[in-house]
């Protein structure tokens, strides 16, 4: 009989963990999802998302949703001209800092310097450029390590 009690209560939390545990990656994965959807969403997706906060957060009727629409969208479309206008220049001073400071490294690290500028430069024209994901201290401080 006791035996069984055991296997019963052993049973039960083994199911409650296993739902946790599953209910945990559901979750993470969804939350990923979302989050990736709405990156690569662009515009569209962010002015979608901007109405749904307004009108929640100051309870905008149908009249002052339409009208703030237009107003919110006249400003992302400006928003993106402006970038794209000013990505040449951005692009510019990016490379001269860049350049000045391989002038300060030896010919391995210019090498180096030129891979780390070329990656970031491709990340930045595909629209990811984001902080990197990292796990703490002491990933940070495997791959930055102090100076001397």
């Amino acid at each position: 009989m006791e035996k069984n009690k055991v296997k019963v209560i052993a049973g039960v939390l083994l199911v409650f963990f296993l739902g946790i545990l599953i209910g945990s990656l559901g979750t993470g994965i969804c939350i990923r999802h979302r989050v990736e959807k709405f990156a690569k969403g662009g515009p569209p997706e962010k002015r979608a998302l901007s109405m749904r906060k307004l009108t929640s957060r100051l309870k905008l009727t149908p009249q002052q949703q339409t009208e703030i629409e237009k107003i919110v969208d006249s400003a992302f479309t400006q928003l993106h001209e402006l970038r794209q206008k000013h990505r040449p220049e951005v692009e510019a001073i990016i490379d001269g800092h860049v350049a000045q400071i391989k002038e300060k490294l030896n010919e391995a690290q210019k090498q180096k310097m030129g891979q780390i500028h070329e990656k970031l430069k491709k990340r930045w024209l595909r629209g990811k450029f984001r902080k990197s994901r990292h796990k703490g201290k002491a990933w940070h401080e495997k791959r930055c390590p102090p100076e001397d």
